[in-house]
Order: C-alpha cells, then sequence, then structure tokens
C-alpha cells in the first residue's frame, strides 16, 4: 500500500506555497475568461451593429469606337508601255552590171537600126532593125563628152592611132562626133595599147583592165572590149544612128 505523506509546514510556508500554486492557475483562469469576453462582446456588437452591405457599383465601360481610319486608295499609274518600232532592215542589193547581166535598154531611145551610148553609166547598145538589143555592154568613156544628142557614123578604120600621141594604137574604129577642141574625132574602139614608152604611155601594152571598163577611163573616146569593138565595126556603116545620152 502506499505511503501517506504527512508534511508540517508553518502558516508562511502555506501562504508562500499558495502563491505559488495559485499564480499559474489565475493566469489560466484570467485568460479564459478573456477569452470568453471578448467571445461575448464580439456577438453583441455583432447583434448590436446593423449588417452592413457594400455595394460596388459596376461600371460599364462602353467600347470605345475607333473611328475607322480611311486610309486613300493610292492608285500607281504605270508609265505606257513603250513600243519602240524598229525600222525595218533594209536590204541593199547592188547590181553588178556586167556581159554576163548587161542593162536593159532605156526607154524613147526611137526606133530602127542604131547605137545607144549612155556616157553616165558608161554604157552601149546596139539595137538592130527588128528592135532587138543585139549587144549590151559597158564601156569607157570621157565625162559629159560627147553632149547629148543624135548623131551618125562617119568613118571606121580597122587599125588607127592618135593624132597627138602616136604612140597609142587602137583597133576597129567607129567615128561618129567630133571632140570638144574640134581637132579630132570621137570614135568607138577597142582599148588602146602603147605600142612604146614615152609621150603619153608610161609602159607599153594596154592602157586600161577589162574590168575597169564601165568607168571613165578615157581622153574622149569610148573604148570597149576587143571583141565588142569588132562587132561594132561589123554591124555599122557609114550613116547609121548613134544616140548619146546624159
Amino acid at each position: 500500500m502506499p505511503k501517506l505523506i504527512f508534511l508540517i509546514v508553518t502558516p508562511r510556508e502555506a501562504r508562500r506555497h499558495a502563491k505559488l500554486w495559485l499564480t499559474p492557475v489565475a493566469a489560466a483562469v484570467m485568460l479564459v475568461a478573456g477569452i470568453a469576453l471578448a467571445v461575448g462582446r464580439s456577438g453583441s456588437d455583432a447583434e448590436a451593429s446593423p449588417q452592413t452591405s457594400t455595394t460596388v457599383a459596376t461600371t460599364t465601360t462602353p467600347p470605345t469606337t475607333v473611328p475607322p481610319t480611311t486610309v486613300p486608295e493610292t492608285t500607281t499609274t504605270l508609265a505606257p508601255e513603250t513600243t519602240t518600232t524598229l525600222p525595218p532592215e533594209t536590204t541593199t542589193t547592188t547590181v553588178v552590171w556586167n556581159h554576163a547581166n548587161p542593162r536593159p535598154l532605156p526607154e524613147k531611145t526611137g526606133t530602127g537600126k542604131r547605137v545607144i551610148f549612155q556616157n553616165s553609166l558608161n554604157w552601149v547598145w546596139i539595137v538592130n532593125e527588128n528592135e532587138e538589143v543585139v549587144m549590151s555592154v559597158p564601156v569607157s568613156g570621157r565625162e559629159g563628152v560627147p553632149k547629148p544628142g543624135k548623131y551618125r557614123v562617119m568613118s571606121k578604120s580597122e587599125v588607127s592611132q592618135s593624132i597627138f600621141f602616136p604612140e597609142i594604137k587602137m583597133k576597129w574604129s567607129v567615128r561618129f562626133a567630133i571632140s570638144p577642141n574640134g581637132k579630132n574625132t570621137i570614135s568607138f574602139h577597142s582599148i588602146p595599147t602603147c605600142a612604146w614608152t614615152g609621150g603619153h604611155c608610161n609602159t607599153e601594152g594596154p592602157m586600161q583592165t577589162p574590168e575597169q571598163l564601165g568607168t571613165f577611163q578615157s581622153g574622149g573616146c569610148v573604148r570597149m572590149l576587143d571583141t565588142d569593138a569588132e562587132f561594132l565595126y561589123n554591124f555599122v556603116e557609114v550613116g547609121t544612128r548613134v544616140l548619146v545620152l546624159k
């Protein structure tokens, strides 16, 4: 069995011990009482004070209407298309007139048997009685000699020479006009040759090439290829008409 222990204390010690035990108890009681009092007051305040209702006004902000931004239409005017019209290509065809490709007879040269000499073109045509062009060939004359007009064959010689330069020889001469100086004749003949050097000749031989026919090379007469001069010599007689064109 447990033993009971009895303490004998004096009144003074009893009071001191009582204080030690009562102090924490009293503090606890006071804490509980404070809490109860606070709760009571809170309840009574809640009953006494009317309920405050806080109304929060809702402000409705109307939507901001942003006026439409009118962007002016930008009209881009394109430069008109430039059309470059190139000129058509010009094809220049150079016709080479020669023995193989003779010139056609000019118009309005008369009728009947005749010889036509066009000075500016250095060209001769021979036409027979039937209006047939029996020869169309290049020649070499002197520009502007003789003057345009109608002439006739005066004389002809198989072989002849220059009056002023005897070293110059020619064949198949057909005389039809007088030279501008009035001292010698103008004739159709073969390309002249120099029989020797000196006087008017620097070298012996032909005074021009056949390829130069069709250009001005003569001192006054009308030079022809040897075979052409022979044909004309045999074709004409004294009195045959000769027409000179500019």
